[in-house]
């Protein structure tokens, strides 16, 4: 109600709230102190400014962007584009609140096809700092400039200019000291506003964008490609390390570019993501990629990519925040399947194996790598023939599992077995049938159709066991084994609680167990399928790793953990001798099954040395 006392802070009062004088009513706040408050919200600091005024420029259909930066954005901030111009009629509008050319009407709002739309950018610019715009449309002889300082808005007057607009901004914050001396040093703002119009720049290899500071040229994007734009958000060593995407319907396309899995990284600081032009950042859009890549990195790794979402407006709400990065889509599920599948059916039809690449310290001499592949090839060849203690029936046995037949559809659950026109990704790297020899019971080297291939044992076989498991999943549970007498594990309270939740999913697996009392479980059933595991160290590993790590798994991504965990404890290791039959039988199901150049974990299986880099370091090509 009017007029009555309302809450107040009471800065002598121990921190404590009081009544407000009576008498204090409801007002409405000036226009220049709202802006501020909005200003709040949409600058945060210089380079949202750039990203503001970048995208009007933009939306103004401008080819060419100049961006000129002094003292890191704090003292000037000077944007030129030729695009459109604002006509000396519209001028005076342009540092209103809420003014602009890009909506008309309520419908208008929910089909958003510009960068901006909220008419908020240049009130809360010219609120906390000290602008001026100077603009002229291509069809009008004389440019006309208006002036914002701090809120107080100047006539437009006539004044010299190009087609195009030029929108300067100083001393930012100068009325805002709070705001003012929370930026950072130059060079880290610089640092902030360089990205920022790197992601506006990505997806627009039409215009050209350049950006100085203090009079120095920092970014220079000529009019390009869309590939060569693309690839001038990554470091150099990318260029040869990415696979194009390019998925296109009706209404939807997705393109772009994705790096090879050994290119993932412990941040995702080379991921960007735009829809309909514009950055984003999306839960949705980074989960489906992370999944692409599930089994080909390493847990935890980001896989580096650049990816290009077109859907038609109306199926995308972008008014969600004012910085307009986040969006809320009408069916995110749709666009989550689509980035996954995509992504993932790109990987698997490509070559994956990392290629070695030798390296040598400047103080060691040449010749140390040609004694060391002399020995590794001695070494070798002692390993190809394997003594009879090597073949005893107590050594480790590649089993001979039979290729599940291709399915005629593609079964409809989360976990169909990959597409048959997927496998074999690798032949080009090593033909089947060419002899391997094992080296320190650990690894296999053969010929490939270029060079060598080097193999590691354990990888290729947990991925192998991995994959059948996977492929006879798809078909139905598991066959289990039940035990003459159950396999007792102790289990904490904890423990015997998430065994309950994912009693189901272990069914699947083949797995049976049974609660035993406050603190074990008893184990009935185990995989037939895995025999050479330990039913209860397997469980008891499972129970405490469960406890750690996969609380908070969805089941799908559980289900892939025990699989993984299933693969690795049941291949072979490193250390464990194979007998020619055995290493033919592994490298024979190297060639039947997806993904083969990693591991579930993501681990590389396979490195490959060309013929070509053999010939550098013996120095055979001159160089």
């Amino acid at each position: 109600m009017i007029g009555r006392p309302t809450a107040a802070f009471d800065s002598e009062s121990s921190g404590r709230y009081t009544a407000a004088v009576p008498g204090n009513v409801i007002q409405q706040l000036p226009p220049g102190l709202i802006n501020r408050i909005a200003a709040g919200e949409v600058i945060e600091r210089p380079a949202s400014v750039v990203k503001e005024l970048v995208e009007n420029a933009i939306d103004a259909g401008a080819t060419h962007i100049s961006v000129d930066i002094e003292d890191g954005g704090r003292a000037l901030i000077r944007i030129v584009d030729d695009g459109c111009g604002i006509s000396v009629d519209d001028l005076p509008l342009a540092f209103a609140s809420h003014a602009t050319s890009k909506l008309h009407c309520d419908d208008d709002l929910f089909r958003i096809a510009t960068m901006g739309f909220r008419g908020e950018a240049l009130a809360s610019i010219g609120a906390v700092a000290q602008a001026r715009i100077l603009s002229r449309p291509a069809d009008q002889s004389v440019a006309y400039e208006i002036k914002n300082e701090g809120g107080l808005i100047s006539d437009a007057q006539a004044a010299a200019g190009n087609a195009g607009t030029t929108i300067e901004v100083r001393n930012l914050f100068f009325n805002v000291p709070a705001r003012r001396k929370f930026l950072k040093g130059a060079s880290t703002e610089i640092g902030h506003l360089q990205d920022a119009l790197l992601r506006l720049a990505l997806p627009n290899p039409q215009i050209a964008f350049r950006l100085t500071h203090n009079g120095r040229t920092t970014m220079n994007f000529p009019v390009a490609t869309p590939q060569q734009r693309w690839l001038a958000a990554w470091p150099d060593a990318f260029a040869d390390a990415h696979l194009r995407l390019d998925v296109r319907d009706a209404e939807v396309s997705l393109t772009g570019l994705i790096g090879l899995p050994e290119l993932a990284g412990p941040t995702a600081k080379h991921q960007y993501l735009f829809l309909n032009g514009r950055p984003i950042r999306d839960r949705f859009i980074q989960h489906g990629l992370r999944e692409a890549y599930r089994g080909l990195t390493e847990p935890g790794r980001q896989p580096a990519a650049i990816l290009l979402l077109v859907l038609p407006p109306q199926d995308v709400d972008v008014n969600v925040h004012p910085t307009k990065t986040e969006v809320r889509f009408r069916d995110s599920q749709r666009v989550h399947g689509l980035v996954q599948a995509s992504i993932r059916e790109v990987l698997l039809g490509s070559d994956l194996t990392p290629r070695a690449q030798p390296h040598q310290a400047a103080d060691q001499p040449h010749v140390d790598l040609r004694t060391r592949l002399a020995e590794f090839f001695r070494s070798g060849a002692a390993s190809a023939s394997p003594s009879a203690a090597e073949t005893t029936h107590d050594q480790p046995l590649i089993p001979s599992f039979p290729s599940a037949p291709p399915a005629t559809t593609a079964p409809a659950n989360a976990f169909s077995a990959p597409p048959a026109s997927a496998a074999s990704t690798l032949h080009s790297v090593m033909p089947a049938g060419i002899p391997a020899i094992q080296l320190h019971n650990s690894y296999l080297v053969a010929e490939s159709e270029d060079g060598l291939v080097i193999i590691d044992q354990h990888a290729l076989h947990e991925r192998i066991m991995y994959e059948d498991l996977l492929n006879r999943l798809s078909r139905g549970p598991l066959e289990s084994q039940r035990l003459l007498i159950p396999i007792t594990v102790a289990a904490t309270p904890g423990q015997q609680e998430l065994l309950s939740q994912i009693e189901p999913l272990l069914g699947r697996l083949g797995i049976e167990t049974g609660s035993l009392g406050p603190d074990g479980v008893a184990i009935h059933a185990f995989p037939s399928f895995l025999q050479r595991l330990d039913p209860g160290e397997f469980v008891s590993e499972l129970l405490d790793r469960g406890e750690q790590e996969m609380l908070d798994l969805h089941q799908e991504e559980l289900l892939h953990e025990i699989l993984d965990m299933m693969a690795c404890k049941a291949a072979v290791k490193a250390g464990d001798p194979l007998s020619p039959p055995e290493i033919e039988a592994l490298l024979a199901r190297r060639h039947l099954i997806d993904r083969s150049s990693n591991c579930p974990h993501g681990r590389p299986t396979t490195l490959s040395l060309s013929l070509r880099d053999l010939e550098k370091q013996f120095k055979r090509t001159g160089f």
